[in-house]
């Protein structure tokens, strides 16, 4: 029987259960019986640390011990990429199986990596597992949803191009999406969606692991843009599946086995992929929930709207920090949503530790307990607009903002979330040090440019201007210090009014990067 087949007769038993009522997928453990998880930190590994492990025992140490004295309480692994798996997979395909001559350096150090582990140990998964638990924290197989870093249009990744799509185009999303997620399963179909769901099965019963993650933001796409929000309850239908698989293995072993879902940071921007994550909570189909966004690297989400529709029920919160950030920022990040309500911290894409493990370390000891950050030296950042692959997934950012004369339209303003509260810290002896940091384009000397802070006028005379050389030309960063009590923990807003402007210049005066930093006298 080929893989079509099997795929295919398991979708006509999956859709005869369905047929039998919501009763066939009822949880055996309601979410009440199911122990918090009280993740302080959850760490998302995409399987890279493979690249960089010689044989188990190596794989152990770099991908599993450092955490040790950290405040990571969980490890969620990545168990594949594309429809392309990282280990003996019977219902999938493994990594590099078909593969005769790989596209680059990067792909070979993966697949040798990995079979060196396997040469140790076939199921090195339950020997990470194992030592996750003997360490303390829970393991996470992690899934990535419809990963398209296989398609022509985007990343190109062509040793991790399955041959199940390669042999049926008709289940993929196609022309219908941006190219760079063209690869994309359409999980409209029935045979889509059992394809995830046999890899996962597989995965449960195979290993003792703590917990399964469905991460459906990597890739953000999973039906035709125009048929998303009318299919969501498709995608609500393979949650309600896992999570009955789960509640039935976890029965056997005598033990809950918890459920981890990613998914976008507004209820607008979910519904809009077909994902209805608000029902998923309200069912309570899963025990975590990681509030985000695909491409991880944004460091000013608001998770208003998930803390919002998680009170008072007995999940966690975590809110999502991507990509590896100087401390100062990865710190400004976490308080923020630390204050804004969330329970715990995911870092996402954190490569950090392959090339300086100190600096990395840094951070996982201390954005796990907001009691740390306070008194500690930040950077909150804004983010700008990210490119049109994007679009479905993430919010208008406010970054670049064009500023136009004043009475040509309304004011130019940026609203932004403080997590200290520089006034507390003072009292308590520590004096902060603030000011606005701004890059902007298209700058004349003779601009007339005021700012405000929560409504407070700015001295911008006291601003100093650092100059950073480009390949044609050089960057214009301001610095403006500012009392500290113009700041608000919570939302701020800075207003830009320009006054007077040269029109001889069509281009506008554009703010493209702003962040505000705050130095403490005497930091922690």
């Amino acid at each position: 029987m080929d893989r079509r087949q099997f795929v295919t007769q398991s979708v006509a038993h999956s859709v005869a259960a369905l047929a039998a009522g919501r009763t066939a997928l009822a949880s055996r453990y309601t979410r009440t019986q199911r122990p918090p998880c009280n993740y302080r930190i959850a760490y998302n590994d995409d399987g890279h640390t493979l690249q960089h492990s010689s044989g188990l025992d190596d794989l152990l140490k770099k991908g599993v011990d450092c955490f040790i004295g950290t405040q990571v309480d969980a490890l969620f692994w990545s168990v594949g990429h594309s429809d392309i798996y990282l280990f003996d997979t019977k219902t999938g395909e493994m990594f590099g199986q078909h593969v005769k001559q790989f596209d680059n350096a990067s792909e070979y150090r993966l697949h040798k990596g990995l079979q060196s582990v396997l040469n140790d140990r076939r199921d090195y998964i339950q020997a990470m597992a194992d030592r996750a638990r003997e360490i303390g924290i829970h393991f996470f197989a992690s899934f990535r949803m419809n990963d398209c870093h296989d398609s022509p249009g985007g990343w190109n990744s062509r040793d991790q191009y399955s041959q199940f799509k390669k042999a049926h185009p008709e289940l993929l999303l196609g022309e219908s999406v941006h190219p760079a997620f063209a690869t994309g399963f359409d999980f409209s179909y029935p045979e889509s969606r059992q394809n995830k769901f046999q890899v996962i099965e597989e995965v449960v019963h195979a290993y003792d692991v703590d917990g399964i993650e469905l991460d459906f933001l990597r890739h953000p796409a999973f039906f035709k843009p125009d048929e998303a929000f009318g299919h969501r309850h498709l995608i609500t239908g393979l949650v309600q599946r896992v999570r009955a698989l789960l509640d039935e293995v976890g029965e056997s072993r005598g033990k809950p086995i918890r459920l981890a879902v990613r998914v976008p940071f507004t209820v607008e921007l979910a519904h809009k992929l077909g994902l209805d994550a608000p029902a998923w909570i309200e069912e309570g189909l899963a025990d975590v929930v990681t509030a985000g966004t695909p491409r991880g690297h944004e460091l000013d989400l608001s998770m208003s709207e998930y803390a919002e529709a998680t009170r008072g029920k007995p999940l966690t919160l975590l809110g999502q920090i991507g990509l590896y950030h100087p401390p100062e920022q990865t710190r400004a990040t976490a308080l923020n949503y630390w204050k804004q309500g969330v329970h715990g911290i995911y870092l996402f894409n954190w490569y950090a530790p392959l090339r300086n493990r100190d600096t990395w370390r840094k951070s996982l000891v201390e954005i796990g307990d907001p009691s740390l950050l306070n008194y500690r030296n930040k950077q909150y950042v804004i983010d700008k607009q990210i490119g049109s692959m994007w679009t479905h997934s993430h919010p208008k950012a406010q970054l670049p903002l064009e500023i136009r004369p004043v009475g040509s339209e309304g004011t130019a303003a940026i609203k932004f979330h403080i997590g200290d509260d520089v006034q507390a810290a003072a009292t308590a002896g520590h004096f902060a040090r603030c000011k606005l940091v701004t890059r902007f384009e298209d700058v004349l000397e003779d601009d007339d440019l005021q700012i405000k802070l929560n409504g407070v006028v700015l001295s911008l005379e006291q601003g100093k201007t650092e100059y950073r050389p480009t390949l044609f030309s050089k960057e214009d960063w301001f610095h403006v210090p500012f009392n500290a009590p113009l700041l608000k923990t919570g939302p701020n807003q800075l207003e830009f009014i320009l006054r007077a402007r040269n029109r001889q210049v069509a281009a506008p005066l554009t703010l493209a990067d702003m962040s505000i930093w705050i130095d403490y006298e005497t930091e922690t």
